[in-house]
């Protein structure tokens, strides 16, 4: 498929077309005047065909959506209409609700794609293509060319560029695709701030099966098929409150896929007449992927489709339970979520209508199916098959006698266990097996989603290991299987509990002698002021202490050495404590924030994720599963952890956020050993890979890793040398960076390079290599300053760069050259023409095509001669005499409309260009007739005026006017002919007015 935009443009709409839509052309559509951005006829067809009611009603209904304001609030109530409908009543003061896309009977709906239809506005757009269901306009696109500076980055400021100027159309548009024919993103539309949009990857293309193409094609594949567009567009785009104000969301990909292999389970196993019906099934994903909301979207069409179903959310513990039902209960259409707060409103919830259970959502937690109390309240009722449960954390607490009595209640559900980490051990005689819970037989998971690809997708950041021998590691095989067992106490009577505790509490003394506790929280706080605090990042750290009491030694010493404001402890407290220094401290607390202590946790909670303080918090248990903060960088750890608790507890560390590009951890108990074969286990990655690469990373492998990415860079260079600063050497560095292909990995291995040099401490062990880095640097600033500043995600480059100089000059002291001063003047090309400079070459082009880029308006023809001649000089890779007299030529241009706005203005200098490049070789003096007799005509009159608004009945005399002009300036004659440079003048006036 061809980089060119337009070919690239028409491939979608071809592809669009597989899919199920109908091309028609921007001059088949019915003119969208006086700002309703509607194809009337199709809408009023569409509803009538839809809604059997009189068409006053139908008049009503889109009086209804006319209303609308472009705004949140107008795009959230468009959003509610799709799903729901707009109601309407009649003169019997009845309510009809008027559907406005069909669901059920997808055939019944219009799906319309079109290109380069004018849209009015503050000013006169016209996007690439739209997307029109039911006349309705729903999705945006923009295409970039990524061989001429076209990027998704600039597709994007595009839209949102957009989102201003016609403002009136983003009322109804739910989606924006940007793409540069191989890449592409899409993300809701919500008026947001620009930057503040979740822009995401679609890879899958489910399903539809054996799709093989590239990343944009997979996207268009699995979202703009019609039958997931429309599932997509009426269950998994939501308004979510969020604190003060409202969000939209959209599923990605794998929350997508996962809801639906979950909702065809249930769908194909509810006839009761199966032998072997599936109703169970595993959800394996990664944590920080959005499995609340693979829930949620669950909920959310079982509601819909089962409107009889009893839904339950079953989560494991009390903090789980309150952070699950608001984030159902905050999402509209889940309002009415539940809480089950104790086992008698769990047992009237089964007792419901004889035992068929009451519909709707409700949270439950799985203590509430403790035998003991459960037995005594809930009556033994036959339970039918309507009941589906979605259990988080499924691999923590489905074993035991409480998951007994769970699965006992509901003999017949359907029941989808959903974890990052799935566990198959066995552990003083019991056997856990997550797989053997959820999965039907011969089924490992229904859905997986990895680390690797929450990596890939840039949901979560590679993990940096480092361990600290600041104190004895402890590897006594006895002492770390007991503390292994102290986290499996499920199946264990009290009793046993306190035995095993007792046991536990005499080895948990080695991790917090006072010996140890002080050289860790010295450490901490020595590592905390001088690599997390000193970054000025606003990223922050916890501290995993062995148990309750060593959290609160912790705490003693920190506040010594560091403001007390800066860390706090978050844990759970007793009413009767046995230990005087935790109750202690619980009444110290209490006493200083004037609230209870289980309060103020939360509340420290709170604050490490929107105040400065705390910046460490300490913990023991509690945050180390369910605790998402895009903020925390750094994990101190000085408990031991095993297999799934170590695992998601370094995953808090790995959520993305400015500048961080690593999670990381250090380690003063040595769990290197475990962390990998905890890896292969869950990963399935082979000895080979040390267990840890590319997902976490130890020092070692840092330096290795960083050293061998260097001399992989270097070779990029071939036999440039560095140290030559002549010009000469200067103009061979920027052939060599103006191959895109080399260019591309030169940039992608310079910013790990930088990510690698940004992590804590690693100035004290990447210094012997910081002077190749320089190099590196300098060439990667002669790159952003000569070549890279000319294409369109400049901002984003440029933000790149200052951050690599500010890591040079405050963790080296290093400068790094920053070249990039020059006028493009007759005196520059004249030495051009003398010295055939590469980049004297590439420096002219580029600025030029910024420069035009930027202006008010178009020069469409000036532009692709522009990337014409640059994609020449790419491919020659020097300054032939065609290239030269093409550089001259554009120059030329150039001077020629900078003279013309002068004395006429840019207006009429961009009128003059537009009518130049269609007409060719003409004389001067006809050209200034016709252009002369053209000014005073109707249409290009109101143009010229810099009307914003240009109707279609403008558009029409438009077109009248040019071919009066070409008749009174060339005379009647070849009828073809006319009719052709018409179409091209027209054209070239739209391109360059945008109407």
């Amino acid at each position: 498929m061809s980089f060119d935009e337009a070919s690239s443009e028409k491939w979608i709409i071809e592809k669009l077309q597989e899919l199920g839509w109908t091309y028609n052309t921007p001059e088949e559509l019915e003119d969208m005047e006086d700002n309703k951005f509607f194809l009337r006829e199709t809408l009023l067809n569409s509803l009538r065909k839809m809604n059997q009611i009189p068409d006053s009603l139908i008049s009503d209904a889109v009086s209804k959506l006319e209303e609308l304001t472009p705004s949140k609030d107008g795009n959230s109530k468009f959003l509610n209409f799709l799903k729901n409908g707009i109601n309407v009543i009649d003169e019997n003061r009845q309510i009809h609700t008027v559907k406005l896309i069909d669901e059920s009977k997808k055939y019944n709906n219009r799906f319309i794609v079109t290109n380069q239809l004018s849209i009015h506005g503050k000013s006169n757009k016209r996007p690439d293509i739209l997307l029109f269901v039911n006349g309705m306009p729903i999705v945006i696109m923009e295409n970039k060319n990524p061989y001429n500076a076209g990027s998704i980055d600039e597709a994007y400021n595009q839209i949102k560029g957009y989102e201003e100027s016609i403002n009136g159309l983003f009322t109804y548009l739910q989606i924006a695709v940007i793409n540069n024919g191989i890449n592409g993103e899409l993300f809701p539309l919500f008026f947001n701030e620009k930057g503040k949009d979740t822009r995401a990857k679609w890879k899958t293309s489910y399903t539809m099966e054996n799709q093989q193409g590239s990343e944009f094609e997979t996207l268009l594949d699995g979202v703009f098929n019609t039958d997931n567009f429309v599932k997509l567009l009426l269950n998994y785009m939501h308004i979510r409150k969020k604190g003060d104000r409202n969000e939209k969301i959209i599923a990605r990909y794998m929350q997508f896929r996962a809801t639906e292999k979950i909702l065809n389970r249930i769908y194909n196993n509810m006839d009761k007449t199966l032998k072997n019906p599936e109703k169970t099934g595993l959800i394996w994903h990664w944590q920080g992927s959005g499995k609340t909301l693979i829930m949620a979207y669950t909920a959310y069409q079982l509601r819909k489709s089962l409107p009889d179903a009893t839904i339950l959310i079953v989560v494991d513990r009390k903090d789980l339970d309150n952070q699950a039902l608001s984030s159902f209960s905050d999402i509209q259409g889940l309002e009415l979520t539940r809480d089950i707060k104790n086992t008698t409103e769990l047992g009237d919830l089964i007792a419901y209508n004889n035992g068929n259970a009451q519909p709707g959502i409700f949270i439950v937690t799985i203590q509430k199916f403790s035998p003991e109390n459960f037995k005594s309240t809930v009556k033994d009722y036959h339970m039918n098959n309507n009941v589906i449960c979605l259990v988080d954390e499924s691999h923590r607490t489905q074993y035991g006698l409480m998951a007994g009595t769970f699965r006992n209640a509901f003999p017949d559900a359907f029941v989808f266990g959903f974890t990052g980490t799935p566990i198959k051990k066995k552990s003083g005689g019991n056997v856990r097996n997550t797989f053997e819970e959820f999965c039907p037989p011969g089924e490992i998971y229904l859905d997986r989603y990895t680390m690797k690809d929450a990596q890939e997708d840039g949901f979560t950041v590679p993990i940096a290991y480092e361990y600290n021998a600041a104190i004895p590691a402890v590897k006594d095989h006895i002492i770390n299987e007991a503390l292994e067992l102290d986290e499996e106490t499920e199946g264990l009577t009290e009793n046993e509990k306190v035995l095993l505790n007792r046991k536990i509490k005499v080895i948990k003394e080695l991790y917090k002698t006072d010996a140890n506790v002080d050289t860790i929280a010295r450490d901490v706080a020595n590592h905390f002021k001088n690599e997390v605090e000193n970054t000025n990042s606003g990223l922050k750290a916890m501290l995993v202490a062995v148990d309750r009491e060593a959290c609160v030694m912790y705490k003693k010493k920190l506040d010594k050495l560091l403001a007390p404001e800066t860390s706090e402890i978050v844990m759970t407290f007793g009413h009767n404590e046995s230990s005087s220094l935790i109750s202690e401290y619980r009444d110290e607390l209490q006493k200083r924030t004037g609230k209870d202590a289980k309060q103020a946790c939360k509340e420290f909670t709170e604050s490490f994720n929107i105040s400065e303080n705390p910046k460490i918090l300490i913990v023991t248990d509690m945050l180390l599963t369910g605790f998402d903060s895009p903020k925390l960088w750094v994990m101190y750890l000085a408990k031991p952890l095993f297999e799934e608790r170590l695992l998601q507890a370094i995953g808090r560390t790995d959520r993305p956020f400015r500048d961080k590009d690593y999670g990381y951890i250090i380690d003063y108990v040595y769990l290197l050993g475990t962390l990998n074969k905890t890896l292969k286990k869950y990963e399935g990655i082979s000895s080979k890979s040390s267990g840890i690469r590319g997902i976490v990373i130890s020092r070692e492998e840092i330096e290795k890793d960083f050293i061998k990415l260097l001399d992989e860079t270097y070779t990029i260079f071939g036999d440039y040398d560095s140290s030559d600063n002549s010009h000469d050497n200067l103009n061979k560095l920027i052939k060599i960076l103006s191959d895109p292909e080399i260019s591309d990995r030169f940039e992608k291995n310079f910013r790990k390079l930088t990510a690698m040099l940004n992590l804590p401490r690693a100035k004290t062990y990447l210094t012997l290599h910081i002077d190749k880095y320089r190099q590196l640097a300098k060439a990667y600033g002669i790159y952003v300053n000569n070549l890279k500043l000319g294409t369109v995600n400049s901002e984003k480059v440029q933000e790149a760069y200052e951050r690599v100089k500010k890591i040079i000059s405050e963790n080296f002291f290093l400068d790094v050259e920053n070249r990039g001063n020059f006028t493009i003047d007759r005196d520059y090309l004249n030495q051009l023409g003398k010295t055939r400079d590469y980049g004297s070459a590439l420096r002219a082009l580029n600025t030029w095509h910024t420069e035009l880029s930027n202006r008010r308006y178009g020069y469409p023809g000036l532009l692709d001669r522009i990337v014409d001649a640059y994609q020449k000089l790419l491919n020659a890779k020097a300054v032939n005499d065609e290239i030269l007299q093409q550089i001259k030529s554009i120059k030329d241009t150039m001077d020629s409309i900078a003279e013309s706005e002068s004395t006429e203005g840019e207006t009429k200098a961009a009128f003059r260009e537009a009518i130049k490049i269609s007409m060719g070789d003409v004389n001067d003096d006809l050209f200034n007739a016709f252009c002369d007799a053209l000014a005073v005509r109707p249409g290009i009159k109101a143009l010229l005026k810099g009307e914003k608004i240009v109707r279609k009945a403008d558009r029409t005399k438009i077109q009248k006017s040019i071919r009066y002009g070409y008749i009174k300036v060339f005379g009647a004659g070849d009828l073809e002919k006319e009719s052709a440079l018409v179409g091209i003048i027209y054209k070239n006036l739209r391109d360059a007015f945008e109407f």
